[in-house]
């Protein structure tokens, strides 16, 4: 397929046009700026109806990106929010359907959720896709609206739209990197990976929403663990990984902020993710000394950044 990436050059962007490409799908670069890409470039901005309209002309698929995020709250207004997140999704499902796009990935967020991520006072919370978004900052609510605007084009357009909510997957040091992975992060070559997937998923009633996270072995009663003593459910679940810790001088307490835990047997099961790059494969690069393996690891953003 020929598929447009809106908001190219960020995170997302970075990971899932190498991708397309290495599976067989001609990627096309959206961004309202330049960027170094080896892919087919398209300089506009989502608030632009004619330039979104001409670049969607002559795709297939389109993985909507562009967005502004968490990290921008404090320097961007809510209107600009509105504009780049609402405004901007609107333009691409409208252009998309008059183009008979075969179908559009959306990238949206765990912020979603909002309030219920909120831990209770004897347990992390347990978060998974039937709880109901509850956003708390207008950069939720502008995601929320997106994904109810991906529904209302995929009922009445009869356009497949699949709606990833992405965990947290910005450039972090390997150490933060690594224990994120068990509380809601996710390496952006899974990202990559839910994106392809999604590109060939055809959901029962035209619209699917999808939690992408790192897998983890956690059960529900962890939550309650969890709250109670962390660092001991992580050495249940990986026997002698304190002591490696220990002996690496890394203090596994200072990285443990998130007080949730998020399964993936939606995405699993329905979508067919299988997310590579773990909290088992963190531990083996730690043994070794070896962090190549990472080797986006530290680097800036581009662009208008892609992550939840």
């Amino acid at each position: 397929m020929r598929v447009l990436v809106t908001g190219a050059g960020g995170n997302l962007g970075r990971a899932t046009i190498p991708a397309l490409k290495e599976a067989g799908h001609e990627p096309v670069a959206f961004d309202l700026r330049e960027i170094d890409t080896d892919a087919r470039f398209i300089l506009g901005d989502v608030r632009d109806f004619d330039s979104v309209r001409s670049a969607v002309r002559e795709c297939d698929a389109v993985v909507h990106a562009a967005a502004l995020h968490g990290i921008h709250l404090r320097h961007w207004a809510p209107r600009d929010f509105f504009g780049v997140n609402v405004e901007g999704a609107f333009n691409v499902f409208e252009a998309a359907r008059e183009a008979k796009v075969e179908r559009i990935v959306l990238a949206s967020t765990m912020g979603v959720y909002g309030k219920s991520l909120e831990p209770s006072e004897d347990a992390w919370a347990w978060v998974h896709e039937g709880l109901p978004p509850v956003p708390q900052d207008v950069y939720g609510i502008s995601k929320v609206l997106a994904e109810e605007m991906g529904e209302y084009f995929s009922r009445t357009a009869g356009m497949p739209v699949v709606a990833l909510r992405f965990g947290m997957y910005v450039p972090a040091t390997f150490e933060h990197y690594g224990f994120r992975l068990l509380f809601g992060g996710v390496d952006e070559r899974d990202v990559a990976h839910s994106v392809l997937r999604s590109l060939e998923h055809q959901p029962k009633t035209g619209f699917d929403v999808f939690d992408i996270m790192a897998d983890t072995p956690f059960v529900e009663a962890d939550a309650r663990a969890m709250h109670e003593d962390p660092v001991a459910v992580i050495e249940r679940y990986w026997p002698g990984a304190n002591d490696l810790f220990a002996e690496k001088g890394i203090d596994g307490r200072e990285h443990i902020w998130a007080h949730f835990l998020w399964p993936v047997g939606k995405a699993k099961d329905v979508l067919g993710y299988r997310p590579r790059w773990n909290f088992d494969e963190f531990l083996d690069a730690v043994r070794r000394d070896d962090s190549s393996r990472y080797p986006f690891l530290g680097l800036p953003q581009w662009g208008i950044p892609t992550e939840g």
